[in-house]
């Protein structure tokens, strides 16, 4: 979502909901082969990662990525790789008057809009060899109510009264900031992300699909004439999963039609990358939209994107995702347009989102080389504040139920993201998983090793992976009784499973087995039985 402020109300969009009927379309079809020019295609892009591999990104404020930084990165103990880039907000945006929050804010210095600080200075020092990925609002300020474009009809140069005049006219002074912007991407010698007017099919962005294709193609024509050379664009949308204004279907807001993307797209030679929102997996949109309908299923809106990327020859950004409406710290969950946060375990905040997140990149790396999570406290900053049983829309609650998405709020979240980004595929990642340790040799039936440990005052079933795991889960039965089931929890200093064996007397047998899921796929795996005494 963006980072920028809202400038208009979005009420509209949050009560649409209640009011529009529910026209969910069946299910995709198998999802389109890529041919062999479109794979050469979507390789040759600007900022695709080297051998099929996927970049890991962090965001979205500057204040995030520096606690971040603090409590993951520069703990060595956690053994955290590198992110291979970071997401932060910009505008170009002239607001009547003038002054700090206009074209180009935080590219120099601190600014905060009540979603956490931006200052691209200092994040930059902080991730010295990240790629950035910049989210660039082209919203009005003086005609948001109206949807009057203002900023889009400049920079394609419209002979309109308000855009025309004084001196020099806002045509002048938008194309001058525009070249101004794109000559500090570039000067920063890294590969930049350029999404330009993110999220440009959200109703609450109020784009006009055609002065925002035409706008696009002026952007990413300066972009070549200005030489930018690592400055890619990226053509974000919201994957919404309502229809919104169908009294004004030449709004183009109506995500149902099956030309939807067609209408808002600017073309194969403007466009490198395809960018969606993905904050709904298939485990958790029961409960993000338990209270509430949809117009289309959430997945199979972003599988139409994908499969539209596909057709182009595109690589993909998961421009943003994070688990809305899950607080990890708390182990809480609620649907996001009625917030009521309830207690659930603590694995299901990861079985329900997280998987599905680190699925989704697994099973469509054909397209997919980035992925953005935002790792952000919402609940701490105003503008995504929205305290239990407030109404979303109103001034409380102004842009619905978000939670807290921060990894490093629960260790078992924690520990288990840090696996998945440990894997081969992602840039950064070393491929190395749980490592070896002591205990017993690894089992014939398996790539893993196991055991009972009883140093400790309460015994403890262990499991190793050779390679990193998504999940484990444990069953055991003791001296032949009932049969207990538990979600393992990671230890990172150990580099293990574990599971307390509360009861396990001297002398008792306990025979066990476990499930888990390798992170390299989607199925999960079943061992064999084993018996240990203590």
């Amino acid at each position: 979502m963006p980072h920028v402020p809202r400038l208009r109300s979005l009420r509209g969009r949050l009560c649409a909901v209640a009011l529009l009927p529910a026209l969910l379309l069946p299910a995709a079809g198998a999802t389109a082969t890529a041919t062999a020019a479109s794979a050469a295609s979507i390789d040759d892009a600007p900022g695709v990662p080297d051998d099929g591999r996927v970049m890991l990104i962090m965001g979205q404020d500057s204040s995030t990525l520096a606690d971040y930084r603090r409590d993951v990165l520069d703990v060595p103990a956690l053994d955290a790789p590198e992110p291979a880039g970071v997401t932060l907000y910009t505008n170009l945006v002239i607001p009547p008057g003038g002054g700090g929050t206009g074209p180009g804010a935080g590219l120099n210095g601190p600014v905060d809009y009540g979603s956490g600080t931006v200052d691209f200075p200092a994040t930059l020092a902080q991730y010295p060899g990240a790629a950035v990925s910049v989210g660039l609002y082209l919203s009005d300020t003086q005609f948001a109510a109206s949807c009057g474009n203002q900023p889009l009809r400049a920079l394609i140069g419209r002979n309109d009264d308000d855009v025309q005049s004084g001196s020099p006219n806002l045509v002048q002074r938008y194309r001058t900031e525009l070249d101004r912007m794109i000559t500090t991407f570039a000067s920063w010698n890294r590969d930049v992300f350029l999404r330009v007017g993110y999220e440009f099919d959200g109703p609450w962005n109020c784009y006009n699909a055609d002065f925002y294709k035409e706008a696009y193609r002026y952007i990413a024509g300066r972009i070549d004439a200005l030489g930018a050379h690592r400055v890619a664009t990226v053509w974000q949308s919201a994957a919404w999963p309502l229809n919104t204004h169908p009294d004004h279907p030449e709004w183009n807001y109506i995500v149902t039609d099956p030309d939807h993307f067609d209408t808002w797209y600017p073309g194969d030679a403007y466009v490198d990358w395809v960018g969606l929102s993905t904050f709904y997996q298939p485990g958790s949109v029961a409960t993000q939209w338990g209270c509430s309908r949809t117009d289309i299923d959430p997945i199979v809106q972003q599988d139409r994107l994908l499969d539209f990327a596909r057709a182009h020859g595109k690589p993909v950004m998961v421009a943003e995702a994070a688990p809305q409406g899950y607080d990890t710290g708390a182990a809480t969950a609620s649907c996001i347009m009625d917030p009521r946060p309830a207690a659930v375990d603590r694995n299901a905040v990861w079985n329900q989102w997280y998987d599905g997140f680190f699925s989704l990149i697994e099973e469509n790396r054909d397209v997919i080389r980035a992925a953005a999570y935002i790792n952000t406290d919402w609940d701490s900053q105003s503008m995504w504040r929205c305290p239990p049983g407030s109404a979303p829309g109103s001034p409380s609650c102004p842009n619905g139920y978000w939670g807290d998405s921060r990894v490093q709020a629960d260790r078992g979240v924690l520990d288990r993201f840090l696996a998945e980004a440990r894997a081969s595929h992602f840039v950064n990642g070393d491929g190395s998983g749980p490592g070896p340790g002591p205990g017993p040799d690894p089992d014939p039936d398996g790539p893993f090793t196991q055991g009972l440990d009883t140093s400790g005052a309460t015994p403890l079933l262990w499991f190793r992976p050779d390679a990193s795991a998504t999940f484990t889960a444990v069953h055991y039965r003791i001296d032949g009784g009932q049969q207990l089931n538990h979600m393992m929890t990671w230890n990172a200093a150990a580099r293990r499973w574990e599971q307390p064996v509360p009861g396990l007397r001297p002398g008792s047998e306990v025979r066990y087995w476990f499930d888990y899921q390798p992170a390299t796929q989607t199925w999960q795996i079943t061992t064999g039985e084993f018996t240990a005494r203590r």
